[in-house]
């Protein structure tokens, strides 16, 4: 009772305090004037953030416009130079999807936090091959580039609309590079297993993808099977003679195991993974990968913790990667593969950091020192990758005030000529990191030296490897290959960098082949722009 009479005394006692307080109210809105218009609440915090970025080829050959985006029912179409933006609600994991005539449809990974932009540059891998089978026969499609093939059975497929199947549909079938690229496999090498999430270290992948005139799309009917040739593509020495097969799941994001394939050498030098398969798309030939954790920490330039920063490791002598989120003390902690070897970069907003090597190593790794964005977002990263020969091909950043990095001076990040060649390698694959710091008023150049060729023309060629050149640079990946007509030069002039006396920065690809190193500019007293 006594709680009671409380209650019904405060709630007489608010009343006598709520009159004054409405009555002021009145007189002051009545000294306003008649047409006073009452300030409306600020409205509630948005719960979308935008995913933006550009759809590019993998291959190098630009921008693909027309490309459609799409999260869930979320839709959007890349402009003419290939960029797009979505706005969707705010998720730690959600997939992307895009899709583009005459490319292999991908998916990536993005988190999207509220109120702010994630950067993403989706590349699309050129289809290997179509030809038009008969559902009644079936048939065999080859990729005679690659040895990917798909043979489908007569009588064995049935449209996803669940209309009445046509005579004929077009199949296409395109193999997944991942010894050059881990960007091109879609997801993000993870698998999905009874509720546990593992890593996966990719061996070869393709995509299966059957169409009918109306662009309706096919599967397998049920109790029907396919036999798959996965051409074995990796940056791994071991390649093991039974594989599970793993399928990709667009709508989760991840790879389910199904089945196995067996090691097949189709000549001395190209072999492929052979199973049965019961549905089309993309299929991997993966081992579930034993892992060590990389701690670490993200700082940004000013030495502040890079909170909800994106961090990246990239297999080196194996194909996979990993992704982590730097925490709101700018630390860390990313799955790399036991025994293996890593880069590790992140990427906060649209500043890059450095490039750190992990591994190899039995057990879990402490990187030291942390990570460091750039000094602004006209920070750069060049990423040189190729294939298993030549052994060994060389980055060179030649600077605006005269000094060269490369193997033989590294440079510094901190110091003159803030550019450095943050990962070397020698023994194929790449890749070969640079990384530019605080960026000097004039021209940098970039080539690249076919060192393992320079006294041999018998190696292999650049374009032939193939070679393979990322330029990243405020959140947005451009894609550089050799042009034709590399002969028996051994050195590729890939792109200009241009900051002018404003500081405005401008990338001019130039793509060509040399006889010699180009010679470098003239030293003199560097003017700095992104001075903090």
């Amino acid at each position: 009772m006594k709680g009671n009479v409380q209650v019904l005394w405060l709630s007489h006692r608010l009343r006598w305090i709520q009159l004054p307080m409405v009555l002021f109210f009145a007189v002051l809105t009545a000294c306003s004037g008649e047409d006073a218009t009452p300030v409306a609440p600020p409205p509630p915090p948005s719960s979308n953030g935008t995913i933006t970025g550009r759809v590019i080829a993998s291959d190098g050959t630009g921008a693909i416009p027309n490309a459609a985006i799409e999260v869930g029912t979320v839709r959007t179409t890349s402009g003419t130079d290939g960029s797009y933006t979505l706005s969707v609600s705010a998720v730690d994991r959600t997939v992307v999807r895009a899709d583009a005539s005459g490319f292999a449809e991908s998916f990536r990974i993005a988190r999207v936090t509220a109120g702010q932009s994630t950067p993403l540059t989706i590349q699309l891998v050129k289809v290997g091959v179509t030809g038009n089978v008969p559902i009644a026969l079936g048939g065999t499609i080859t990729d005679t580039n690659s040895l990917a093939q798909v043979g489908l059975p007569n009588i064995g497929l049935v449209s996803r609309t669940g209309g009445s199947p046509a005579a004929n549909v077009t199949v296409s079938v395109t193999p997944i590079d991942v010894s050059t690229a881990t960007s091109n496999m879609p997801g993000d090498f993870t698998a999905s297993a009874n509720g546990n999430i593992t890593q996966i270290e990719s061996f070869g992948a393709m995509l299966i993808d059957v169409r009918d005139s109306n662009n309706v799309r096919y599967s397998l009917a049920p109790g029907s099977t396919a036999t798959i040739q996965i051409p074995v593509s990796t940056r791994s020495s071991n390649l093991p003679a039974v594989i599970p097969l793993f399928y990709f799941d667009d709508s989760t994001g991840r790879w389910i195991q199904d089945g196995e394939g067996r090691l097949a050498f189709l000549s001395p030098t190209r072999a492929a993974y052979v199973g049965t398969v019961s549905r089309l798309g993309y299929w991997n030939a993966d081992l579930v990968t034993e892992t060590i954790l990389v701690t670490g920490c993200v700082r940004t330039v000013a030495g502040l913790p890079a909170d909800n920063a994106l961090v990246e490791s990239d297999g080196i002598d194996y194909s996979g990667s990993s992704r982590a989120y730097a925490g709101m003390d700018g630390s860390f902690q990313i799955p790399i593969r036991k025994g293996g070897k890593a880069t590790i970069t992140a990427i906060f907003g649209t500043s890059l950091t450095n490039t750190a090597t992990a591994g190899p190593a039995e057990s879990n790794i402490a990187l030291d020192p942390c990570l460091v964005t750039t000094s602004s977002s006209n920070g750069f990263s060049i990423k040189l990758t190729w294939g298993a020969n030549p052994s060994d091909l060389d980055s060179h950043l030649l600077t605006p005030n005269g000094n060269e990095v490369d193997f033989t001076d590294k440079g510094s990040l901190t110091a003159l000529p803030f550019a450095k060649l943050d990962v070397d390698d020698v023994d194929s694959f790449g890749p070969e990191v640079v990384t530019i710091n605080k960026l000097i008023q004039g021209t940098y150049r970039y080539v690249v030296h076919n060192y393992s060729r320079r006294n041999d023309s018998n190696i292999p060629n650049i374009t032939e490897s193939p070679g393979r050149v990322e330029l990243t640079q405020n959140g947005n990946t451009t894609v550089f290959a050799p042009p034709v007509g590399e002969g028996i030069r051994v050195w590729w002039h890939v792109f200009n960098i241009v900051v002018d006396a404003q500081c405005n920065v401008s990338v001019t690809p130039v793509n060509a082949w040399l006889d010699q190193e180009p010679v470098l500019s003239p030293g003199g007293t560097p003017a700095f722009c992104n001075v903090n």
